[in-house]
């Protein structure tokens, strides 16, 4: 028995879907942000590292050049970006506090420091068996 539709579904479903809004540059300042994607620059670098950015796929650290420039980094790689879109993301971004990452500091990463109350690690190294032929 075939089943018949209302007048009412079909117009629901020959209405056009509604349209994707379209993805904007999401920024995040702080050390903590840019270190995941490049290294910290020397003094007097060009290269200002502000926090990261993302769009999509699209991930990095911030940066901003010595002309002013926006561009996005990732490890030596440099990516130029639209300025009008950033200055707008970066008015909206969040800044990371020390509240929030209180042992993350600029001289010595968590990594790097080792623990003094943990014991020096065990290695034992077992002898192969060796298969004998009859």
């Amino acid at each position: 028995m075939p089943v018949q539709h209302s007048p009412e579904s079909y117009s629901l479903n020959s209405k056009t879907p509604l349209k994707r809004r379209k993805q904007g540059w999401k920024v995040v300042l702080g050390r903590l942000a840019w270190s995941r994607y490049t290294y910290e620059r020397p003094q007097g670098d060009a290269l200002k590292l502000l926090g990261s950015v993302s769009k999509g796929m699209q991930v990095g650290a911030l940066a901003m050049t010595a002309d002013d420039q926006y561009v996005q980094v990732v490890g030596d790689h440099i990516t130029p970006l639209n300025s009008r879109e950033i200055v707008k993301a970066v008015a909206n971004a969040p800044k990371e506090s020390a509240a929030t990452y209180p042992a993350f500091s600029k001289d010595s990463p968590l990594w790097v420091e080792a623990r003094k109350d943990s014991p020096a690690p065990v290695v034992i190294v077992k002898k192969r068996r060796v298969a004998v032929m009859p």
